[in-house]
């Protein structure tokens, strides 16, 4: 086995919790979509999703351990999903001032 290869039981004692924590965010956006809190209720959905995302992104993916380029070509495309969401709500929002 090299230095980077892990054993089986190594992967589920570091997947795991991920896993259930992943789950446990699930249950709790479900949860929160149901709160009568108005414009926040989004405002709380985006924040469950981005903890969800960084999770993913950090243990699952293992951009904490990876090599400078992988986390370039990770940022580039965070950014260029930024750029696209942006777009998306620019076009939206100018649908909605037209009516």
């Amino acid at each position: 086995m090299s230095a980077r290869e892990e054993s089986a039981g190594a992967l589920w004692r570091r997947n795991l919790p991920v896993w259930a924590a992943l789950m446990a965010l699930l249950a709790l956006s479900t949860w929160a979509a149901t709160w009568p809190l108005g414009a926040a209720t989004t405002a709380i959905g985006f924040g469950i999703a981005g903890l969800k995302a960084a999770l993913v992104l950090l243990l699952f993916m293992e951009l904490g351990r990876a090599s400078p380029l992988v986390r370039l070509a990770a940022a580039c495309g965070l950014f260029w999903a930024g750029i696209l969401f942006t777009l998306t709500l620019a076009d939206v929002l100018s649908r909605l001032a037209n009516h």
